[in-house]
């Protein structure tokens, strides 16, 4: 029997998580903040804010209301509703919605201005982060739980992914910090709480004092339980205070060994230590001019460099499109291709849309091909902005093909996204490497089928944005030996360091590359042509 296709050509490696629900959420909560107001004067409603039972589970409005209906009865935590009165969705306890009582029979409000004043008081950033954290441990990506800060302002949003992001890069380090100060662990909720306040003090430079007393108060606001452990989160906060000297001893957060131990055999240990230390340190802002104008340094391979946290939409050129958010390393991709000015040419998995950006840019004439048709949507809009132009495919990459044969194909194929860790810190939490065999199978046939689609002496760029060299250096070796009259070309680009290149002419791109400069993601990138000779 034939083997079964993977059905989404963007496969990533296996959560160890049960699947997240929060992508789910994302798209429920599509509207936006506010106050529904509901006709439901037939329905049982939830009363469990009026009797401080907490607040009720996120969850889409009809299907909760459903579901609760008969626990409210058998439980007692239900009323009928007046005819003609109204039932309110309300923002709830932590930001989450919950239902409130109908305002007929509480009176004016009440029960709905203490559900908002609660949860106003609680829906800071810090707050915010603990929910992005909560919602990793869950196995959600931080773009996945994104949704659970959207009810903050603007700035408040931003600080509180940048604090999550600064826990899950240090969260084994101060685990190790941690560990003799707690007599045991906590539950995952005071957890949290403790690794965010360390942090703050110990590496973002926040006062003792406020950072203390922010998780004492996150504390007690958690629940009855929390209010319980506020003594010892005051307590074992005040002693990580004064602890920056042991903090200092403390190596870098390791990489997972599925991840690592593959690291350490190619590169050794000094490098691995290397890539751990530019995890730490985060990512730098990189910019893809369109022309000659664009902000920040420019770098040597012609990416223009900013630093973290600059504010994208304020910079200049923005709203006039000369410019684009992409990594030093993806943007080489493009550059080692060298695409030519009226090329036909195919961005296959093309989303999230900074290469078919490039290839526009260049003159080529671009289809993008991704399987997702909202993420394409993203490309349309970045297009749009840059007053660039593209043919926009919704497909699975296996199964599309051109009505001719292409000059180029550019594959940034699906693969473990483990050079992007410095960017994305969750994603040694949430992944094992239990997928690998089926993606590195994915890669292999995506690039069989990449090259069937080229007119002979056409030119395909393989790449991954990976650290594994079964995704880079062995697919190289692969596909070379399945196809004989392959030619890989020397990665000529401007910038491009002779140490960079492998012994097979790959491109290595590593994360403690460049570390004067601020590194940049983990890529592998190679340049094939196929045979002139027609098959």
């Amino acid at each position: 029997m034939a083997s079964k296709r993977p059905a989404h050509p963007r496969s990533r490696i296996r959560q160890r998580a049960r699947p997240s629900p929060f992508s789910k959420y994302s798209a429920d909560r599509a509207q936006g903040p506010g106050i529904s107001e509901i006709d439901a004067d037939a329905l049982f409603l939830v009363i469990a804010i009026a009797h401080r039972l907490g607040p009720v589970a996120p969850a889409q409005f009809d299907r909760q209301v459903q579901r609760l209906r008969l626990a409210a009865a058998l439980f007692g935590l239900g009323q009928r509703a007046l005819c003609g009165g109204r039932q309110i969705l309300a923002v709830g306890h932590g930001g989450f919605p919950c239902f409130a009582l109908d305002e007929v029979n509480l009176g004016k409000r009440q029960a709905l201005n203490k559900t908002r004043t609660q949860g106003q008081a609680r829906d800071g950033a810090r707050s915010g982060a603990l929910r992005l954290l909560a919602a990793v441990d869950d196995g959600a990506t931080l773009d996945e739980a994104g949704a659970l800060t959207d009810r903050l302002a603007p700035a408040e949003r931003a600080r509180a992914r940048r604090l999550a992001l600064e826990v899950l890069r240090r969260a084994d380090r101060v685990d190790l910090l941690l560990a003799p100060m707690l007599a045991r662990r906590p539950r995952p909720e005071i957890m949290r709480i403790l690794r965010l306040a360390a942090v703050e003090m110990l590496a973002l430079g926040e006062a003792p004092h406020g950072a203390v007393n922010a998780a004492v108060a996150l504390a007690r606001a958690s629940g009855r339980k929390g209010q319980a452990a506020a003594g010892m989160v005051n307590a074992v906060l005040r002693k990580i205070a004064g602890a920056a000297e042991a903090w200092a001893r403390l190596s870098p957060q390791k990489m997972p060994f599925w991840l690592r131990a593959p690291v350490v055999a190619a590169w050794g240990e000094d490098a691995a230590r290397a890539i751990e230390a530019a995890h730490e340190a985060g990512a730098v802002l990189d910019l893809t001019p369109k022309g000659a104008d664009c902000p920040g340094e420019a770098l040597p391979t012609g990416s223009h460099r900013l630093p973290a946290g600059t504010r994208v939409s304020a910079l200049p050129g923005y709203a006039e499109g000369d410019w684009w958010v992409q990594d030093a390393a993806a943007a080489l991709a493009v550059r080692v291709l060298d695409p030519q000015p009226g090329e036909r040419v195919a961005d296959l998995c093309a989303a999230p849309g900074g290469k078919t950006l490039q290839l526009a840019a260049a003159g080529a004439e671009v289809t993008a091909v991704d399987i997702s048709e909202l993420r394409l949507a993203r490309v349309a809009e970045n297009l749009a902005r840059c007053g660039l132009q593209a043919r926009l495919v919704a497909a699975d990459a296996l199964d599309w093909r051109p009505d001719q044969p292409l000059d180029a194909v550019l594959l940034d194929a699906p693969c473990s996204a483990t050079g992007t860790i410095r960017r994305h810190p969750e994603l040694p939490r949430i992944r094992d490497g239990a997928g690998l065999a089926e993606l590195t199978g994915l890669q292999a046939r995506l690039i069989d089928h990449a090259l069937d689609l080229l007119k002979p002496g056409g030119r395909l760029i393989y790449a991954t944005c990976s650290l594994l060299p079964a995704e880079g250096e062995d697919q190289l070796a692969a596909v070379l030996a399945r196809h004989p009259g392959l030619v890989v070309e020397p990665p000529r680009a401007p910038g491009v360091e002779p140490d960079w290149i492998t012994p097979q002419g790959g491109l290595r791109l590593r994360p403690d590359l460049w570390p004067e400069r601020g590194g940049m993601d983990g890529f592998f990138i190679a340049r094939l042509r196929k045979s002139a000779e027609r098959t």
